[in-house]
């Protein structure tokens, strides 16, 4: 998987949370005057599973079955096996490959050699990478079952599965992050269901969770129990000169830890986004 250097550009240092002073450098468009302005802010997030998006069905001129993919919270410069699994046999139909931008996003259609019938029940399933590795093959997001194409979207369902094969559903969560002028601190509070067990890389950066950016601050790892269940996990950065900007930060938790979702500075496979959250004060 290629990535755009600005996203893996670092920032702050990944000492440990409760001791380390972290000073990122900020791009003047990222913060708003009036929170650069604030002595001390607080942002109750809501973290949100990924990828988000949507699909539709077409056919092209030859009939074959195609599909409009349109989706954010990917790894940027990823691509994603897509197929629909068909009930009731074993044929999967294959759709041509569902590529990333830098920023995480993916507008595309997809092609596939299918120009039979529709059959109700079938499920369109975005994979987590290509090739016929078992971790590649663990789907990432998908759609309820669905009785006809037509033309409308479908709503994608972000679904966490394990290393292994395990489904652990959809996760979800929240977090706080509060800023503290006067001890010049930023605590951040996470906790999330739904998350494959063990640790878990996570970061503030620069941008959204729609357009990713740059890493700002990066947590200490943090850690799903065996029930998948991250609890009142609370990392504090000292040293914090920089306010909450109004906007221009999110939080991102991924399924890798710090010593997997990298490689040569590149993004592995397990870096993808598993939650995110824009942070407003």
């Amino acid at each position: 998987m290629a990535l755009a250097a600005t996203v893996l550009s670092v920032t702050a240092p990944a000492g440990a949370s409760t001791n380390a002073a972290a000073r990122a450098v900020i791009p003047a468009q990222a913060a708003a005057p009036a929170a650069a302005a604030a002595y001390g802010a607080r942002a109750r997030l809501t973290l949100r599973a990924m990828p988000v998006g949507r699909v539709a069905f077409r056919r092209d001129r030859h009939h074959h079955l195609m599909v409009r993919a349109s989706l954010f919270g990917l790894t940027p410069g990823s691509s994603h096996a897509v197929d629909l699994r068909v009930p009731g046999r074993s044929r999967v139909i294959r759709f041509s490959p569902l590529t990333a931008n830098s920023g995480g996003q993916a507008y595309s259609t997809l092609s596939s050699n299918f120009t039979g019938r529709w059959r109700p029940g079938s499920r369109l399933l975005i994979r987590m990478g290509v090739g016929g590795r078992r971790v590649a093959r663990e789907p990432i997001a998908q759609t309820r079952r669905l009785l006809r194409p037509g033309r409308r979207s479908h709503r994608l369902i972000s679904v966490e599965v394990t290393r292994k094969g395990v489904s652990y559903g959809t996760p979800h969560g929240g977090a706080t992050v509060v800023y503290s002028g006067s001890r010049h601190t930023l605590t951040v509070t996470v906790h999330a269901r739904g998350v494959a067990p063990g640790r878990h890389a996570a970061h503030i950066h620069v941008g959204s969770c729609m357009s990713q950016g740059p890493v700002l601050y990066m947590l200490r790892d943090l850690i799903a129990n065996r029930r998948g269940v991250i609890v009142h996990a609370v990392r504090v950065f000292t040293g914090v000169t920089t306010p909450i900007p109004a906007r221009g930060w999110y939080l991102n938790i991924h399924q890798g830890n710090s010593g997997d979702i990298l490689s040569n500075g590149q993004p592995t496979i397990f870096f993808r986004p598993s939650l995110c959250a824009n942070i407003h004060p």
